[in-house]
């Protein structure tokens, strides 16, 4: 998929959600930038361009977020949580609490891979910033809320797998913290190399759904 692709929702609307700023104002400036960052990539948006759309100066913007990398990171907090919503409302439905502990790790993974698939520009999105986060180093304190809500569904994984050993549905024990991050990774990584673009010629996309699905199915049989 290419860049400008669906967003399933991810795009602004106007959100029934809590604050992240504080401000409705810069609430208003996180969704425009969100926006932006979701067409275009984040180093061909200016900071003019998200006040502009915003309809506030820029010194404002400057003085609640010092940096283009700041507002990058409060938007990808708002994207994540957007994202996640489908996993939410996974969790909290009674056909999941219904579901054998492999059964729940492995649904919630195939959702992972299914939103990627769908949302490449989130996905996008998400490679710029991390290369900014490299190349800035920017500070942990900056990153925290952003890191939070990256990582919200960690210990709904790590309960459902301690849910399989119990029922029997998860046969093999694993060192789960470094099972959960490999195989997020790697859903990401994948992703963000189907929604770049081919580059070389083995590259061939045309099945790149199937290639997260991979990822899921052996993670799936490396438990049962």
């Amino acid at each position: 998929m290419a860049q400008g692709e669906s967003t399933a929702g991810l795009a602004p609307a106007v959100p029934q959600e809590r604050s992240l700023t504080g401000d409705a104002r810069m609430d208003r400036a996180v969704e425009c930038a969100a926006g932006l960052f979701l067409k275009r990539r984040i180093a061909d948006v200016r900071m003019t361009d998200v006040a502009d759309a915003a309809g506030v100066g820029v010194a404002t913007l400057y003085r609640r977020f010092s940096t283009k990398t700041r507002l990058a990171l409060v938007v990808g907090t708002l994207l994540w949580r957007r994202f996640n919503e489908r996993i939410v409302a996974l969790v909290e439905s009674d056909a999941f609490l219904g579901m054998s502990g492999a059964d729940r790790l492995e649904r919630m993974l195939r959702l992972y891979a299914e939103g990627y698939v769908e949302n490449a520009g989130f996905v996008l999105f998400i490679d710029d910033l991390d290369g900014l986060l490299v190349t800035e180093g920017a500070p942990l304190d900056a990153v925290a809320a952003y890191g939070r809500e990256v990582d919200s569904f960690y210990l709904i994984f790590a309960d459902a797998y301690q849910l399989g050993l119990q029922d029997g549905s998860v046969a093999r024990e694993v060192d789960f913290p470094v099972f959960y991050w490999s195989v997020a990774h790697a859903l990401m990584g994948v992703a963000q190399k189907l929604a770049r673009g081919e580059v070389i010629p083995s590259d061939d996309f045309s099945s790149g759904a199937q290639e997260l699905e991979c990822i899921v199915d052996m993670a799936v049989r490396a438990l049962r």
